[in-house]
């Protein structure tokens, strides 16, 4: 079997170099330690992967403040001691030709309080004053946008002195960039809102402090939201031609697209057909607005899969998050000719459900004996 286009190398900006076209893609898999450093077994994980044969690791969810916390072993880059536990992973990967990527996030309205303490920071409070705990948003300032920048800027450059060379911005999923991206949750009338492009300011404005704070010296990819699926209510591909001109105009080295957003986030539990079909055309659309390097995630469960996406010419790189995480040595395994060895994912969903499990303290997977889910716990499609 040959997969020779998804073993092409591929370079991203001017100082990333990827082996092939295949990353593992950020998942939030809740192993850090109570401060958010990268712990000894989050650690071992991702060294798992990268020996798997993937071209690049991005790390999910790096919280950048000590106001924005979801879950209590969610990782953090606020801080020296979380800079200092991140630089060992970041050089195995160098050592191995994989490099790590740091995706920073804002989780905005859809982060919690009860870690941090603090109100939840939202474009527009008018958009989700119908949702739970609409009491503890707070709609943000000029002044807040230009103080989370700086949080963003800070978590970039601990990054680069932990050693990475990219980072990637969390701009999809209803996150906090993603929710100003959105008509949906942004009803805003000053220079951040009610128009595609200056709904897109704030991201822009993240990446050139990012740019100025390491003198240019790390490359910034975005993962881009690119449909709310919530119809013409929210975020759709067609609406995002001038915001991808506009990210590449700021110096935006790929772009990773993305889909759903919390309140359609079922549709990302199972690989249903109709959503994959428009998640793909979604991503075709993407890439016909621009020459950056454009990838997604999303259902792929072998390299097979993976080789036929590359081949239909609509993206450039191709993440996988649930199947390498059911079988870390997926990649490694097909190019030797043992497809038959991979451990399948099933692609039920229940590793998402985890992070919502009180029961549960991580993410587990349903196939996989090292991260294996304990035997009470029960979805109802085991």
């Amino acid at each position: 079997m040959s997969y020779e286009l998804s073993q092409r190398p591929l370079v991203i900006g001017k100082s990333v170099s990827l082996k092939n076209r295949l990353y593992f893609a950020p998942m939030g898999i809740d192993l850090a330690t109570s401060d958010g450093s990268l712990s000894e077994e989050m650690l071992t994980f991702y060294q798992h992967v990268i020996d798997g044969g993937c071209a690049m690791v991005v790390l999910g969810n790096s919280s950048i403040a000590p106001s924005t916390r979801l879950h209590a072993r969610g990782l953090c880059l606020h801080s020296d001691a979380n800079l200092e536990k991140l630089a060992p992973l970041v050089e195995y990967g160098h050592q191995r030709d994989c490099p790590v990527v740091v995706q920073l996030q804002h989780y905005g309205a859809q982060g919690g309080t009860q870690i941090s303490g603090q109100p939840l920071l939202c474009p527009s409070r008018s958009a989700l004053s119908g949702s739970s705990g609409a009491d503890l948003l707070v709609e943000m300032s000029v002044e807040d946008i230009d103080a989370v920048c700086d949080q963003f800027a800070q978590a970039a450059l601990r990054a680069r002195q932990a050693g990475a060379k990219m980072v990637q911005l969390q701009a999809s999923n209803g996150y906090l960039l993603s929710s100003f991206l959105s008509p949906w949750t942004n009803h805003r009338r000053d220079a951040y809102g009610a128009s595609p492009l200056k709904r897109a300011r704030f991201l822009l404005e993240v990446i050139d402090r990012i740019h100025r704070v390491t003198a240019g010296d790390l490359e910034v990819s975005v993962r881009l939201g690119i449909d709310d699926c919530l119809g013409t209510s929210g975020q759709q591909p067609e609406l995002l031609e001038d915001v991808v001109a506009a990210l590449a105009d700021a110096g935006t080295s790929a772009i990773m697209c993305s889909i759903t957003i919390k309140e359609t986030f079922r549709y990302m539990l199972s690989a249903h057909p109709e959503i994959q079909r428009q998640f793909v055309e979604g991503v075709r659309l993407i890439k016909s607005f621009t020459s950056l390097p454009v990838g997604y995630a999303g259902f792929i469960g072998s390299l097979q899969e993976a080789e036929d996406q590359l081949r239909l010419g609509h993206c450039d790189l191709v993440g996988m998050s649930r199947a390498l995480f059911a079988d870390n040595d997926l990649i490694s395994k097909s190019l030797a000719g043992h497809e038959d060895q991979v451990q399948q994912c099933r692609f039920d969903g229940n590793c998402f459900r985890d992070k919502s499990n009180p029961q549960l303290d991580r993410v587990y997977c349903c196939v996989n004996e090292h991260y294996k889910r304990p035997a009470h716990i029960h979805y109802g499609n085991q």
